[in-house]
């Protein structure tokens, strides 16, 4: 059987130099996490606090690379070049296209800062405004569309480009970020430096998640506990993270458009009708007045708003904030830019770039301008005090608080429920696919890791997500994010380096897109 499969150009077996390195990385921090649960949470919130004072400014100025890359590719002539061969159509409808990239993107942590983060931004405002004043309104949304928009979606996006030529123009019969970092690295992205990179990128891909999933569990309980009448609790988290990882299970088992397709499709149509609800049942107006204000606040103070680093006084807002946003949307950028590759054969540069910043930020500040419009428009108009529930119990709490607040909110706590436990589970599947992915063999387009394969990575990513419920609290989800973004960074600066070098030494805008040397 190998042998058949090597003369196709697949190998799907594990590849055991970074199988087993990930694996026992992995297995180590959760037993940590589990068994000295204080003592880790010690360690990690040290590490955090240093790394962020002296190197987390870095990533700001990256993101905004990022931003102008995206630029660049959207205006220049590799916007023309398809990935593919000049036949190919596309294997997935726009439609689902959009709908895999949105979901996998935003995870089920989009729901909860919607909410969360317009109140941590009226209670601990940025740019010296007083809490819960006018200023502070002022200011709240528009550092959520800052965060959600031009911070996000260019790292996915650009981080996809070279992953995309190599594996569609190269024709190179694996599907990992390493392989990126061949025109810089040589044949040593194929030796040890390579699986360096990938375990890696699989340790700070997990992460990631998992502090999507410790964000994204305790609200489930709270709703859910909310619905029943109960108290909210750890077991109930458990249940929740034990039916979670059914769903995603029989998602991985099915693949990539039984599965990761058919939960995207749907759950972009539930986000939507809980959008249309919550903007017919709320304060429409205001919603709408709200947004296009906060967008005009966002654009105008644009520069100041990203670089803002507060260096003169003892205020964390820039680390805690858009610097965090920064290094958890970089750890979440070598995972995205595989998962785009994957679903992107006959997509253009242009496409890729164009489409997906436009779906992609279009339907985070769809998601944020409703739902944290209204927050902020019961939080001022005095329907519920959202900031002292926050203040009093933390986030989950008052995101089921605000909430119970629209009519119907019972009814919405479900659909919420059934939304963050979905996007969840298309978060989880779609990581554990990437990176069984990228410690497969060989494959080649069209080809799936095995189904085996992919379910251990789901477990895996499940115990390290009951690591996170166990430490608890916003403060190490953030830790998680912040230190997979650290990781990612190297395998990043790899694949945009290489994406240069790929197309100069291929002189593809001659060969692919018609240009002039």
């Amino acid at each position: 059987m190998a042998d058949k499969e090597d003369r196709e150009g697949v190998d799907l077996r594990p590849d055991k130099l970074i199988l087993i390195p990930a694996t026992v990385v992995l297995i180590l921090i959760i037993a940590c996490s589990i068994l000295f649960t204080a003592e880790s949470e010690k360690v990690l919130k040290t590490v955090y606090g240093v790394f962020t004072r002296t190197t987390g400014t870095w990533y700001l100025w990256v993101s905004v690379a990022m931003i102008l890359l995206s630029g660049f590719f959207l205006i220049s002539r590799y916007g023309s070049l398809k990935f593919g061969e000049a036949e190919d159509k596309p294997e997935f409808s726009t439609y689902s296209w959009i709908a895999m990239m949105f979901c996998s993107g935003v995870a089920g942590a989009v729901m909860f800062w919607s909410i969360v983060e317009p109140l941590y931004n009226l209670a601990y405002p940025p740019q010296f405004a007083e809490p819960l004043s006018r200023q502070s309104f002022e200011w709240a949304m528009a550092y959520v569309l800052l965060h959600w928009g031009p911070v996000t979606w260019p790292w996915y996006l650009v981080t996809a480009l070279p992953i995309c030529y190599m594996y569609y123009k190269r024709k190179k019969p694996v599907l990992r970020i390493s392989t990126t970092a061949e025109p810089v690295l040589g044949k040593k992205a194929n030796g040890g430096i390579g699986k360096g990179i990938e375990v890696f990128f699989i340790i700070g891909l997990m992460f990631s998640n998992a502090a999507v999933m410790g964000v994204s569990v305790p609200i489930v309980n709270h709703a859910l506990a909310a619905v029943l009448n109960i108290e909210p609790s750890f077991t109930l988290e458990l249940i929740i993270l034990a039916v979670s990882a059914c769903i995603f299970t029989a998602s991985v088992s099915l693949g990539l458009k039984k599965g990761i397709r058919v939960l995207s499709n749907a759950n972009v149509i539930l986000a939507l009708s809980m959008v249309f609800f919550c903007l017919v049942a709320g304060p429409t107006a205001f919603i709408v007045d709200n947004f296009t204000n906060s967008f005009g606040m966002m654009l105008g103070n644009f520069w100041n708003m990203i670089f803002w680093t507060d260096p003169y006084t003892p205020g964390t807002f820039p680390q805690d904030w858009t610097i965090f946003y920064a290094l958890w949307m970089a750890s979440y950028g070598p995972f995205m830019g595989l998962f785009i590759a994957r679903i992107s054969k006959g997509r253009t540069v242009r496409q890729v770039v164009g489409m997906g910043l436009f779906g992609g930020i279009a339907g985070s500040y769809l998601i944020h301008a409703v739902f944290g419009g209204y927050t902020m428009y019961a939080q001022l108009n005095h329907i519920v005090d959202a900031v002292g529930v926050l203040n009093a119990s933390g986030g989950p709490a008052a995101l089921v608080a605000v909430l119970q607040s629209l009519p119907m909110g019972y009814i919405v706590l479900i659909g919420y429920c059934l939304f963050s436990t979905i996007f969840l589970a298309t978060s989880v599947d779609s990581c554990a696919y990437v990176i069984s992915c990228a410690a497969t063999t060989r494959l080649k387009p069209g080809s799936e890791p095995t189904r085996g394969h992919r379910f251990y990575w789901a477990t895996i990513q499940a115990g390290l997500a009951l690591a996170a419920l166990t430490l608890g609290g916003i403060g190490p989800v953030k830790i998680f994010a912040n230190f997979s973004g650290a990781l990612m960074l190297i395998p990043i600066a790899f694949a945009v380096a290489a994406w240069f070098k790929m197309t100069k030494e291929d002189n593809a805008l001659v060969r692919y897109c018609g240009g002039k040397d």
